[in-house]
């Protein structure tokens, strides 16, 4: 008699397989959209409807991002790398040249006043490009030789590096970009 005692439990059928719905189909959740209103709503997915300074604001993002990423793969390579650090480290003649043509070009302006202070202004400008030339020159062959210490069997020619380091060196060290790393006097 089993009537206090335990019973073995009986398997549970297996659940019956639910059949499978056709590939690309899905529960509608509401009335077909319109033609007009599938398109608008694809032209909205495609091209966003947003004012004008969200779409300025975004393509200047945009515009940023890819001049950025071609920079730094265009002035990556460690030649360049080297000769950014190398000019950001020291002092030069050439970073302070538009201020120079700037008060150059205010004394020319006293011609009025002072007749030959145009002659004198012109002078001292020829100068101090002549000076920044010089130390341009001086700033290349220093570079070189720490590059071929560097990066001995490195062909220069053709790179572009050397007016890579004199445009960079000519520029105002807080317009510089990338940012300057190194500091004036350390090491590069």
């Amino acid at each position: 008699m089993a009537l206090f005692r335990k019973k073995d439990p009986e398997p549970a059928p297996a659940p019956e397989p639910t059949p499978a719905a056709p590939k690309g189909s899905r529960k509608k959740e509401g009335p077909t959209p319109t033609r007009r209103q599938a398109e608008a709503a694809r032209l909205q997915r495609i091209n966003p409807q947003m004012s004008k300074k969200e779409a300025r604001r975004r393509n200047a993002e945009a515009n940023r991002k890819q001049r950025m990423s071609a920079m730094e793969e265009r002035d990556g390579t460690p030649e360049r790398k080297l000769m950014r650090d190398f000019v950001d480290s020291r002092w030069s003649l050439g970073e302070f040249l538009l201020p120079a043509m700037m008060i150059f070009l205010a004394l020319s302006f006293l011609q009025s006043q002072v007749p030959s202070m145009s002659m004198v202004s012109l002078g001292l400008m020829y100068a101090y490009i002549l000076f920044t030339l010089f130390d341009l020159f001086v700033m290349w062959r220093k570079y070189k030789r720490i590059a071929a210490e560097r990066f001995p069997g490195l062909e220069l020619k053709g790179k572009g590096v050397m007016m890579f380091g004199f445009n960079r060196s000519i520029q105002m060290r807080r317009l510089r970009m990338p940012r300057p790393v190194v500091k004036r006097g350390g090491a590069y």
